[in-house]
């Protein structure tokens, strides 16, 4: 996924960030990569050189926030609360799940994380996580479901 386009301060060209679901985020300028790496980057500045900008991901908030000379700019909007909620429902299931419930979680949270990111309106992601997170759980149930009848057989 990519942000949409903001313009900073001292840096030589829009700002977007694509964010994919497993790390690794990139900081471009103007479409082009600017150099660093994880969450620390030199961007073109206006007039020539750099910029250095620290890029701030949370957990809950589907978009990150970058950091330029102590002031946050932010590549999207803030997440609503009701979506960070559902965000983390999925992890319920590592609660009575343990590993089995943990790895389903896991999956959820991304799955839920990414339908955040989308340009959907708030309850459209909404009903969109609640059924991804009922899909996950009845998932979850099938194969702990499989798992429990095989450990009772008798050998």
């Amino acid at each position: 996924m990519r942000t949409e386009p903001i313009v900073i301060d001292r840096v030589d060209g829009p700002v977007t960030v694509e964010v994919n679901t497993f790390g690794n985020p990139r900081v471009l300028v103007g479409g082009i990569p600017g150099t660093g790496r994880r969450d620390v980057f030199d961007l073109p500045a206006v007039g020539g050189g750099t910029v250095r900008a620290k890029l701030k991901t949370k957990l809950l908030d589907a978009y990150p926030v970058i950091e330029i000379d102590g002031v946050n700019h932010r590549t999207g909007p803030e997440t609503p609360v009701v979506l960070r909620i559902l965000i983390m429902i999925p992890f319920l299931l590592a609660i009575k799940g343990g590993l089995i419930g943990g790895a389903f979680g896991v999956v959820g949270f991304v799955g839920n994380h990414s339908i955040a990111r989308n340009d959907r309106s708030t309850g459209a992601k909404a009903a969109r996580m609640i059924l991804a997170t009922l899909g996950v759980g009845l998932a979850y149930l099938g194969v702990a479901g499989i798992v429990v009848a095989a450990l009772d057989q008798p050998a």
